[in-house]
């Protein structure tokens, strides 16, 4: 039931060099002759091939006795050669004959022959063992395994790190759950109780066996050094085996680079002859090829390829309603509108023809790859760049650049155009703007949050508000000596005049963040006088409010505010969902109404932060999905260069919009109050109340990626899937039933840049939250098992990935831990986290400030009173002098020096010595036969293994870098265009096992 490109008919019987009119983008696009060149320039050889004034098609029996003869290689993957009558099928007012059989057989064939297969053309196993599946999928390239080693070797290291990281939750959770421990479930959120937080809200001074805390913690920060040390000896031994590991691939694997140089600088007007007669100096030359600006006509071909693809299966759908007898006089309107747009589209193409075409660059394929390295190493002379030698100049006068050449099917042929620096910058200035425009939404959803959150009472430890004879003779705050909310069971007694005094104070609270100036280590830090509230008497409901017992300060208020939410929570336990839902609905209710604000801030809290941590995790995936849109927007000459940018955005957007983004809008900096927006947040340190605020979104979103990135990669699989097995059995032709057996595209770039975002931010904010080391084990260790499945089970053969999607990755590694050292110094530095000094005894902010304390009676109004005791929030000097800080600090020193130093080295010195003294060492010479002795895919022997210390004298990939010999794009040209006498002859028909990229 497929459409032919004979008779048009969709029926049962098939024959499979009718393809080209079946998928979006691989139609008869331009399945009729026009005045075009390819790329090739008209010489006196061929002047049918280069005049561009008779097209040469493939289907003419005319010109085979031209294409036998080798000048030109005869497009073939599947017979991908163009019909000329096509064309006027398709723009016909006939219709095809649909059959009413479906072949499910030849759609099943059809996903077999797309997708990832071994080199016999079978699945390779879901089950196989990890050593056999990266053996099987060598002949991907070496990018793809890579790829899977990288998932599998820090998934490793992150296992072996959640081991050690085990004994710091123990020891925090000791803290947090020891029957003397002074904190509850109101000082320190579920997921808080397991970060670093802990240390920074208790005041207890031993751990688990009676250890000394700040010993402890003190261990805690040297195996927190430890874990980045090994971190970055597994990169640079990652490093150092991707190094072998690409070079034995290299060495396995002959293709066009091995031969070929890429050449810009040439004049628009220049030819094939004159470059090549340039570049034969260094050597035998098999293929010159000078590439023209055809990008400008690409994109309208492309569009018009899609529209006749669309045109095709609007007259199959029509075919099938006149089938059933139903009126399709509205379907022919669709299809006659669908003929003008196309036959608009093919005037523009006719009228960029009619501009003609310039030269753009151009691609030298030597016999031996002996006159590539010398070609390389030549333009790579000292002083070249400043000085450059007049016979290296083309014409005498262009100066030209010369760098190894891409795979042939790497390049993206409607982006090699000649560079224009102000389109450029403008396209990208255009990516990252919109980027920014979608990142807003999320800035807009945290900074709601922070807005509401700011508004709920700071968490506050209630043991310490209870007199107890043995634990805390004197409290700062004695709630029961001041407001007895028990006794008279306020929250059931609506006349309590305790509860009415309570919720009168509380009202008159004027800003809940500044009751956090009362609040130490989740402790009430200022003396609260009980007998001073015993002689006052709260005004009448309704009277003005005369200021409380502290009328010049705002203590009592926020007391009262604590004393209240420390009942509420006491009187039905938080950590019983139940009871808490029980009391809430209850508290509706008049004379229960007490607890309902309290109860309402709980909720409201809990619903802010799933909604948060729901909402950064949509915008995560629209963002991934933006990205590779914005690399493409861009327009990169070569897919390797575009997707290397999009996983760059994509890094990028989630790193931004997970970590920085929270993190920036819910800190305060002293001297950019009044900036917009960000930096106006509630904290101006790593407080213990940040680690419940914002250290348990970013731990809640991490968590929830350990399941959003695998399901992100996997659900349109899997919906595609089930949309076959449901409705393949509707399909009205064989068209739609083979589209709908179409292998999904595989790409690395989205992939690198959630597995670099997921490193970035475990890396970085492990010091302060150590359960993300074991979120990322069981996150590398999914995605590797998902992606595993989605290639070998759903996904066409990949393209030919090199190893430069790794290479980034493992050079942005180490600024990971580079940014976490810093925030291990910031962090473990905080002055109410136990730790040994350096050359005082004890220093500014060991707890709460005595001096404070003790002059609260001479300051009443509280005014220019600091009970916390802390250091300015920039005094450095006062964090170096903690132990806890000094260690991370100066492994942060040393591996600065090492980064940028060799950064330095890289980027400024090693340009200047290239100008003076050459660029580079010699250029590698691969160990390949000549070019001339290759054997073509397709021909024969092409099959048979490679003898046992000989060279691999068969060619992989493409087999030129002209356009027409790229099936991708030999689709779109009705017209087959010739290129320099000389060239060999090449098979009719790739090999089904061939990798076409």
């Amino acid at each position: 039931m497929r459409a032919t490109s004979n008779d048009f008919v969709v029926e049962e019987d098939h024959d499979d060099s009718a393809s080209e009119a079946e998928s979006a983008g691989e139609s008869s696009a331009g399945s009729y002759s026009e005045d075009e060149s390819v790329q090739s320039e008209a010489s006196e050889d061929h002047p049918a091939a280069r005049g561009g004034k008779t097209a040469i098609l493939a289907s003419d029996p005319a010109n085979e006795a031209f294409f036998a003869g080798g000048n030109v290689a005869r497009l073939s993957d599947n017979d991908q050669t163009v019909d000329a009558n096509e064309y006027e099928k398709a723009m016909s007012d006939e219709l095809p004959v649909v059959s009413k059989t479906l072949d499910y057989e030849e759609a099943q064939a059809g996903w077999k022959e797309s997708a990832v297969t071994d080199n016999n053309g079978e699945y390779i196993p879901f089950w196989s063992s990890r050593k056999q599946f990266l053996s099987n999928i060598e002949f991907l390239g070496p990018g793809m395994g890579l790829y899977f080693r990288m998932l599998r070797n820090f998934a490793l290291y992150f296992f072996l790190m959640s081991i050690p990281v085990g004994c710091v939750i123990a020891h925090y959770m000791y803290l947090y759950y020891n029957p003397d421990s002074d904190l509850d479930d109101e000082s320190m959120d579920a997921l808080a109780r397991v970060t670093t937080g802990v240390t920074a809200s208790t005041s207890q001074d031993d751990t688990i066996g009676g250890w000394d805390v700040r010993r402890v913690m003190l261990a805690v920060v040297g195996l927190d050094a430890l874990s980045m040390l090994c971190f970055l000896i597994m990169v640079a031994h990652l490093k150092r085996k991707q190094e072998e590991y690409v070079e034995k691939n290299d060495d396995a694997v002959t293709s066009l680079p091995d031969y070929s140089v890429w050449v810009w600088g040439i004049p628009t007007d220049a030819t094939e002859g004159e470059v090549k007669e340039h570049f034969s100096q260094y050597g035998e030359i098999w293929d010159c090829v000078v590439v023209k600006d055809i990008g400008k006509v690409m994109g309208a071909r492309i569009t018009r390829a899609n529209l006749i693809n669309t045109l095709i299966t609007m007259k199959i759908q029509c075919s099938g309603r006149k089938n059933k007898g139903y009126k399709i006089d509205k379907q022919q309107k669709a299809i006659a509108k669908q003929k003008e747009k196309i036959i608009k589209q093919t005037k523009k193409i006719d009228d960029k023809l009619q501009e003609g075409f310039t030269s753009v660059c151009a691609f030298i394929t030597y016999n031996n790859p002996e006159s590539r390295a010398n070609c390389v190493d030549e333009y790579a002379s000292p002083g070249w760049s400043c000085c450059p030698n007049e016979k290296l100049k083309l014409r005498g006068e262009h100066v030209l650049k010369v760098k190894p050449a891409p795979e042939a099917s790497d390049l993206i042929w409607e982006n090699v155009l000649r560079p224009n620096f102000a389109t450029k910058a403008m396209r990208k200035a255009t990516s990252m703007l919109m980027i920014f425009i979608l990142l807003i939404a999320a800035i807009g959803v945290i900074v709601y949050a922070k807005d509401t959150l700011s508004k709920s009472p700071p968490a506050v430890s209630c043991p310490n508000t209870v007199y107890d004879a043995t634990t805390n003779p004197a409290p700062m705050l004695n709630c029961k000596a001041i407001w007895d909310l028990a006794s008279e069971d306020a929250i059931n007694n609506a006349t309590s005049e305790t509860r009415r005094s309570v919720d009168m104070f509380i009202s008159n609270v004027k800003d809940y963040e500044k009751c956090g100036d009362f609040i130490v280590k989740a402790d009430w830090a200022r003396p609260m006088d009980s007998s001073a509230y015993g002689a006052y008497t709260a005004p009448a409901t309704g009277s003005a409010w005369d200021g409380g017992f502290l009328p010049n300060s705002q203590a009592d208020e926020c007391a009262a505010l604590t004393c209240k939410q420390c009942y509420c929570t006491t009187v039905v336990s938080l950590a019983n969902l139940g009871d808490l839902m029980n009391a809430y609905f209850d508290s509706g209710a008049a004379d229960k109404a007490f607890c309902k604000p309290i109860f309402d801030q709980i909720f409201q809290e809990a619903s802010v932060m799933v909604g948060t941590i729901a909402m950064t995790t949509i915008t995560n995936m629209v963002l991934m999905n933006s990205a590779a849109f914005f690399s493409a927007f861009e327009r990169h000459k070569t897919l390797s260069a575009t997707e290397a940018m999009a996983a760059t955005y994509t890094f990028g957007a989630l790193i931004v919009n997970q970590m920085i983004v929270p993190i920036i809008i819910y800190s305060f900096i002293e001297f950019l109050e009044g900036f917009p927006v960000l930096f106006q947040g509630t904290f101006s340190d790593f407080e213990a109340e940040w680690y419940n605020k914002v250290m348990v979104m970013i731990m809640g979103t991490a968590v929830t990626n350990i399941i959003a990135f695998p399901l992100g990669a996997a659900a349109p699989n899997i919906v595609a899937w089930v949309k076959r097995k449901l409705t393949g059995c509707m399909a009205h032709s064989q068209k739609v039933l083979n589209e709908m057996y179409q292998p999904a595209d595989f790409s690395l770039a989205k992939r690198y840049g959630q597995a670099l975002c997921a490193l970035y931010y475990t890396i970085i904010l492990s010091a302060c939250a150590p359960p993300l080391l074991v979120a990322a084990f069981f996150l590398f260790i999914i995605v590797f098992f998902v992606d595993k499945m989605i290639l070998l089970k759903f996904s066409k053969r990949p393209p030919m990935y090199d190893h430069k999607l790794n290479e980034m990755f493992l050079n942005m590694a180490p600024f990971a831990a580079w940014f976490h050292l810093a925030i291990a110094t910031w962090a473990f530095g905080y002055y109410e986290i136990p730790s040994y000094t350096i050359g005082l005894p004890s220093i500014a902010g060991t707890g709460i400030d005595a001096n404070a304390v003790s002059s609260q009676s001479a300051n009443a109004d509280d005014s220019n009173v600091d009970y916390t005791g802390a250091p300015a929030q920039f005094d450095f000097m006062a964090r170096l002098k903690r132990l806890n800080a000094l260690v991370p600090f100066l492994f942060f020193v040393v591996l600065t020096v090492s980064l940028f130093l060799a950064k330095l080295v890289d980027k400024l010195l090693k340009p200047i010595c290239g100008a003076i003294f050459g660029n580079k060492g010699p250029e590698k010479i691969d160990e390949v036969p000549p070019f001339d002795q290759l054997i073509m895919p397709g021909q024969v022997g092409y099959e048979d293994p490679v003898p046992e210390g000989e060279l691999n004298n068969k060619l992989s990939g493409l087999r030129s870098y002209r356009i027409e010999d790229n099936p991708k794009y030999a689709k779109l040209f009705p017209e087959v265009i010739g290129g320099e006498s000389g060239r060999r002859e090449t098979p009719a028909k790739a090999p089904k096992t061939q990798n076409m990229a």
